[in-house]
Order: structure tokens, then C-alpha cells, then sequence
């Protein structure tokens, strides 16, 4: 008897230090997400995307929605370098409900014909993403094709 209740005082004891521990942790952050509630209300979907994306982002994104018809298609391009940022994933979800072909990294696409063969007729334009808050790149099919072919991968 006098075992068990020695047990509940011990785990009663370590239940009010972790209580002593994370309850100002979980009251600071509880305020910080009320006072964004406030900050942020009213705000449109649009300055929130600009809050969170920057006004380079949305503006370029906003062009590509309103040149490439939402029925389109278009080939999507990483233009970032070595490092993964998800810029593609961010740039094909905000075009939705457009059809991307991706055809992986601009260093890593190969000679123009390569890439001509790979690409779909139906998508007449190219979306190059770069870093997840750099603003993508539209472009001309053609235009782009030219320009692989220019820098020698023709």
C-alpha cells in the first residue's frame, strides 16, 4: 500500500513539471497565433499570397493564369540549380488547373532536338520555376527551343 501511493506522488510530481514546462511554452505560442488572427483579418487571399509568396511571385503567376487558358498545357521547366526548394511543386499548384508536363532541370534537359521530341504539342508555352519565391519565367515554346538551340545544345 505504501508503494503505491509513493508511485502516485512520483508520477503526480513529474505530471506538474511537465505541466510547469510546456504550459508557458504552449501560452506563448497560442499568443502569437491569436495575435496573426488579428493582424491578418480581413486581409484577401491575394495579400495573403503576397505576404507569404511576395508581390514579384503572385504578379508572374497571375500573368501566366491570365496568358495560358485553364484548360491549357505547358511545360515546366526547374531553373533552380543544384538545390531543391520545391519551386516547381509551388509554381504547377498555383496554375492549376493547367496541364504541366515536367521535364526536369534546365542544366539537365539535354540538346534542343531532346528536348523538342519530349515536349507535348498541345502545350504551346514553357513555365521555368525557379526558387520557391522567385517569380517563374513564361515563355514561347519556340522562343525557348531557339534559345537551347542558340546556346549550343542544338
Amino acid at each position: 500500500m505504501w508503494k503505491s501511493s509513493r508511485l502516485a506522488g512520483l508520477v503526480l510530481a513529474l505530471l506538474a513539471i511537465q505541466m510547469a514546462v510546456a504550459l508557458p511554452r504552449a501560452f506563448r505560442r497560442s499568443a502569437s497565433e491569436g495575435w496573426h488572427l488579428v493582424r491578418d483579418f480581413g486581409e484577401t487571399p491575394r495579400e495573403r499570397r503576397v505576404r507569404n509568396f511576395g508581390a514579384g511571385y503572385v504578379e508572374a503567376i497571375e500573368e501566366i493564369r491570365r496568358t495560358i487558358p485553364p484548360d491549357g498545357a505547358y511545360v515546366l521547366i526547374n531553373g533552380h540549380g543544384e538545390v531543391e526548394e520545391g519551386g516547381p511543386i509551388w509554381v504547377k499548384f498555383d496554375l492549376a488547373p493547367r496541364r504541366a508536363v515536367y521535364l526536369g532541370k534546365l542544366a539537365d534537359l539535354g540538346n534542343a532536338e531532346r528536348v523538342k521530341r519530349r515536349m507535348p504539342r498541345a502545350a504551346r508555352w514553357v513555365v521555368i520555376a525557379r526558387g520557391t519565391y522567385d517569380p517563374p519565367v513564361l515563355m514561347e515554346r519556340f522562343r525557348f527551343v531557339r534559345g537551347l538551340e542558340e546556346r549550343g545544345g542544338g
